[in-house]
């Protein structure tokens, strides 16, 4: 359930910049999640956390819903059958 919960975030963080880099993502998302759970676990956690981005980002491509070029990645759109589910 986490893990399909960080995946949302990944997701929508793209979907609402268009145009954006890895590092962007995970830079927003790690200050994010460690503001909500207390800065308690440092480093432990970034590396963590942006290991989930990375990873997000990569099924995300697969389902071709974003693409990447170089370090740019985009917003393509969820596809129709997705959006029926919502």
């Amino acid at each position: 359930r986490r893990l399909r919960h960080f995946s949302m975030k990944v997701c929508r963080k793209v979907e609402e910049k268009g145009q954006t880099t890895y590092n962007e993502v995970a830079d927003e998302l790690v200050q994010e999640v460690l503001e909500e759970r207390g800065a308690s676990q440092g480093k432990y956690d970034e590396k963590n956390i942006r290991r989930r981005v990375y990873d997000a980002l990569n099924v995300l491509m697969a389902m071709d819903i974003i693409s990447k070029e170089k370090k740019d990645i985009f917003w393509k759109g969820l596809p129709q059958n997705c959006l029926d589910d919502l």
